[in-house]
C-alpha cells in the first residue's frame, strides 16, 4: 500500500474503536477493502508496517472522526502523520449546526448512496463478494463510505472557500488534540479526595442550615417541596411563574436574597452540591493510568469554532469562586517538570478592536492601558484615575457582553440594574466607540443578506433565524451573528497558535508537550531543563499566530500546579 501512489487512503474503524480492527480501501471502484484485525496489533510486524504506512513518508489518509482512532493508535506506537481529509470535520465546516454528522446521512446527501444496516441489499453500498468476515463488515463499509465522500466533500468545501480552513487548520489540529488526549494531564488523587471530602461535609452543613430555617425536614432538591417552604410557609415574594408553579431557579433566588436567610444558604447549598457531584466525584472517577486525567476534546460541537471537552469537561471547572478554583490545585506537573501556563490577554476584545477598526479601542491596546479602566473612563466621561471598581466592572461586563451579542436586558440582568440604566450605559459605550456599533450593525445586515457569517479565516456559520417572522427568534439570530465573527476569529487564532506551538516543540526535538487547552489557555508540561526554551516558543508562537491591528499579548507563568499560575 505504501507504494501504490499518493492518492488518499480511506480508512474505517468500527464504532467500538480501532481495537476492533482497521479497514482500508484498496480499490474503491471494485469495493476492494483490506482489513487488519484488532488482535494483529500485538504482532510487531503488523505494527511496523502500519508505522511505515502512516509515517512521514507514508500515504495521506482519510477518516471519519479520525481523532479517536489516532489517539488509540498512539497506544500501539503508531503515529498517523498525514491525515489529509476528515469527513466529519468537513461536514462540520459545511454545516456547523448539524451536531450529528452521521456518516450514512452524509453518504446519501453527497453521493446518493446508502449504508446497509445489515447485509448488502440491492442498490446499497456493498463489499466485494460479500465474503468479508463479520468483524470486518462495519469498518470496511465505513472505509468505503469515506472513500466515496472525499471528492464531493472537498468540492463542496472549495465552493464555499473552506478548503484552507480544513487543510491548514482543522485537520492539523486533529493530531495535536489526539496527542493531548493520549498524554493527559497529571493530577494528585489525594488532593482530589480531600477536596471531595470537604465538599461532602460542606454540602451536608448547608443542607442542614436550610432545613433549620424551614423549621422541619424536607427534600431540599424537590422543587415542589421547596416552593411550599419558600412561598407558602415563609411567605417570600415569588419572582416569576412557570407552567408548574413559582420558579425557584438561581435568578429568582438572587432577587429574594435579602428577604430571608434561607435563600443565602440555599444558593450556597446548590453551588457546593454542584461542585461535589460534578467535580468532586466526577474528576476522581476520571483519574487514569499514571495519575493522569485524559479528557476528550471536541472540534465539532461549538458552532463558533471554539473547542470543547468532555469525559470530563475540563473547560467548565469553575474559576469565579474560591470553592471552584480549589480544583486547580489538584492538577500538577510530574516530578522533574513544570507546567507552563499561557493565557491570551483579552483576545475577544482585541478581535473587536481589529474587526471594528475602532480608533479608541486600538489606541488603548497599543498604549498598553488597562482596557476596562480606559473603557469605563470613556463610557462614564471621567478621568482614568477617577474610575472606581464598580464602574470598571460595569465597563468590563459591557465589553465582554458585546462579544456575545448582549443587549440592554441581558446587561441589566448581569449587573442587577434597571433596563433603563443598562440602555444608558450601552448608549454611552457606543457613543465612545462608534465604530463598534457600526461593525455590529454591518455584521448583522451582511449576515441577513447572505444567510451566514464568515470569519477572516473563512469559517462560516449559517443563521436561518435572521429570516424568521418571529421577532424574538430574529433577535436571537442577530445576537448569534454579532457573536460568530468575534468568537470565531478568536477561536481560529487560538487554533493556529496551538498547531504552531505543537509543531515548534516537535521541530526543536523537545520533550515538552501540550497537555491541556482550556478556553484561551494553553498548558505545556516541560522538563525543568527545557522551561526557558519552551517558554520562549510559547510566547512567540502565540503572539505571532495572527496579525491584528492591535498586538496579541499573553500572560505566561511557570508553576507546579495549575492553581499556582492563577495567582
Amino acid at each position: 500500500l505504501a507504494g501504490t501512489g499518493s492518492d488518499v487512503l480511506a480508512l474505517g474503524v468500527p464504532e467500538s474503536g480501532v481495537d476492533g480492527g482497521l479497514a482500508f480501501v484498496v480499490d474503491g471502484d471494485a469495493s476492494d477493502v483490506g482489513f487488519v484485525k484488532g488482535d494483529f496489533f500485538d504482532d510487531p510486524s503488523v505494527l511496523n508496517a502500519l508505522r511505515v504506512l502512516f509515517g512521514p513518508d507514508g500515504r495521506p489518509v482519510a477518516m471519519h472522526g479520525a481523532k479517536s482512532a489516532m489517539r488509540r493508535l498512539y497506544d500501539h506506537g503508531v503515529d498517523v502523520r498525514d491525515l489529509a481529509v476528515d469527513t466529519r470535520l468537513a461536514a462540520y465546516l459545511l454545516d456547523p449546526a448539524d451536531n450529528v454528522y452521521d456518516l450514512g446521512a452524509l453518504l446519501f446527501r453527497h453521493c446518493g448512496m446508502e449504508l446497509p444496516e445489515s447485509g448488502p441489499p440491492e442498490g446499497q453500498l456493498d463489499l466485494d463478494g460479500g465474503a468479508t468476515a463479520d468483524a470486518a463488515e462495519e469498518p470496511s463499509l465505513v472505509a468505503l463510505a469515506v472513500h466515496h465522500l472525499v471528492t464531493p466533500l472537498r468540492e463542496a468545501m472549495a465552493t464555499q472557500g473552506l478548503l484552507s480552513l480544513h487543510d491548514e487548520l482543522e485537520v492539523p489540529l486533529v493530531r495535536v488534540l489526539a496527542k493531548m488526549e493520549y498524554r493527559g494531564i497529571g493530577v494528585d488523587p489525594d488532593v482530589l479526595q480531600s477536596i471531595r471530602d470537604e465538599l461532602v461535609a460542606e454540602t451536608e452543613a448547608k443542607r442542614a442550615a436550610v432545613i433549620e430555617h424551614a423549621g422541619h425536614d424536607f427534600n431540599v432538591n424537590s422543587t415542589k417541596q421547596l416552593r411550599e417552604v419558600l412561598f407558602d410557609e415563609l411567605g417570600l415574594t415569588p419572582q416569576k411563574k412557570t407552567k408548574t408553579g413559582y420558579s425557584t431557579d438561581a435568578q429568582s433566588l438572587e432577587k429574594m436574597r435579602t428577604e430571608h436567610p434561607i435563600v443565602e444558604d440555599l444558593l450556597q447549598y446548590r453551588e457546593v452540591e454542584k461542585l461535589r457531584s460534578t467535580y468532586g466525584e466526577g474528576l476522581l472517577a476520571e483519574v487514569g493510568e499514571g495519575n493522569r486525567i485524559r479528557a476528550t476534546f471536541q472540534q465539532t460541537v461549538a458552532r463558533t469554532g471554539r473547542l470543547s471537552s468532555d469525559q470530563p469537561n475540563l473547560h467548565n471547572i469553575p474559576v469565579r469562586s474560591e470553592r471552584g478554583r480549589v480544583f486547580r490545585t489538584a492538577f500538577v506537573a510530574r516530578e522533574g517538570h513544570k507546567l507552563l501556563i499561557a493565557d491570551y490577554d483579552q483576545i475577544e476584545l482585541r478581535c473587536i478592536a481589529h474587526l471594528a477598526e475602532d480608533p479608541g479601542l486600538i489606541g488603548s491596546f497599543e498604549a498598553g492601558d488597562d482596557i476596562h479602566t480606559a473603557t469605563a473612563a470613556a463610557v462614564f466621561d471621567i478621568a482614568p484615575e477617577d474610575v472606581h471598581v464598580e464602574e470598571r466592572s460595569k465597563a468590563k461586563m459591557v465589553s465582554y457582553g458585546l462579544a456575545y451579542g448582549m443587549e440592554a436586558y441581558g446587561l441589566a440582568q448581569r449587573l442587577n440594574i434597571p433596563v433603563s440604566e443598562a440602555s444608558e450605559i450601552l448608549e454611552s459605550y457606543f457613543a465612545a466607540f462608534p465604530a463598534v456599533k457600526q461593525y455590529m450593525e454591518d455584521t448583522v445586515e451582511l449576515a441577513r443578506e447572505r444567510g451566514y457569517t464568515e470569519t477572516l479565516f473563512g469559517r462560516r456559520r449559517q443563521i436561518p433565524e435572521l429570516s424568521s417572522n418571529n421577532r424574538q427568534i430574529r433577535q436571537a439570530g442577530e445576537r448569534q451573528a454579532m457573536n460568530a465573527g468575534i468568537q470565531g476569529l478568536a477561536a481560529d487564532i487560538f487554533k493556529v497558535a496551538i498547531v504552531n506551538l505543537d509543531k515548534a516543540l516537535e521541530d526543536e526535538g523537545l520533550e515538552s508537550a501540550i497537555v491541556l487547552q482550556v478556553h484561551d489557555e494553553i498548558i505545556v508540561e516541560a522538563p525543568e531543563a527545557e522551561v526557558e526554551q519552551a517558554s520562549e516558543l510559547m510566547t512567540s508562537t502565540m503572539r505571532e499566530a495572527f496579525e491584528l491591528r492591535v498586538p496579541l499579548e499573553i500572560d505566561l507563568q511557570v508553576a507546579d500546579t495549575w492553581a499556582d499560575a492563577k495567582g
